[in-house]
């Protein structure tokens, strides 16, 4: 019997291994041999670089409407991407409080999962940036009515905390991160 195919498949089936272990995400094996500051194709250095966080900024809130039973707010953020390639912003939740109260919650976008099914995401594009706005509403419980007369007489001092996700759009590097804001208006 002649051993060469049975050689040969088994080397194809290892480099195939190899290589498939070389590019999954969290390997640095590509990383470690490709030197820095080199210009390369695309997904090469997509998979050779760092990600920088995403720079997020609140640029407005904005009382829409105020009745008895319940309020309209506006959320303007604004993204900032540092980086050379486009990064997805999968999602900004965040937590609203007036004097240390809470008083909503937001989400902008979606958190992917598995593959990218979602298409409720925006790609911020390489050192550039990006307005995303949200409105809420807020149902009045009765239980603080001083809240209430604030947002009647729009005098409300908010803080917002909040995270935002982001990943790569290259499926073979799979960076992920979030970044953390806390803001006072």
């Amino acid at each position: 019997m002649n051993r060469k195919p049975l050689v040969a498949i088994a080397v194809g089936i290892l480099a195939v291994i190899i290589l498939a272990i070389s590019v999954l995400p969290g390997s640095d094996f590509l990383k470690n041999i490709v030197p820095e500051n080199v210009e390369l194709p695309g997904s090469l250095n997509a998979i050779s670089s760092e990600i920088k966080p995403l720079e997020i900024e609140l640029n407005n809130i904005s009382i829409l409407s105020v009745s008895e039973k319940e309020t309209i707010l506006e959320f303007e953020f604004n993204v900032s991407n540092p980086n050379k390639k486009p990064i997805l912003l999968e999602m900004i939740s965040f937590n609203i409080f007036e004097n240390d109260i809470k008083v909503g919650y937001g989400e902008i976008g979606e958190r992917l999962s598995g593959q990218y099914a979602s298409s409720n995401y925006y790609t911020v594009l390489s050192d550039s940036s990006l307005d995303v706005s949200k409105k809420i509403t807020i149902k009045n419980s009765g239980n603080n009515p001083e809240f209430w007369s604030k947002l009647q007489k729009g005098t409300p001092k908010w803080n917002i905390h909040g995270e935002a996700f982001y990943s790569t759009t290259s499926a073979f590097s799979g960076l992920a991160g979030s970044v953390v804001f806390d803001f006072t208006k």
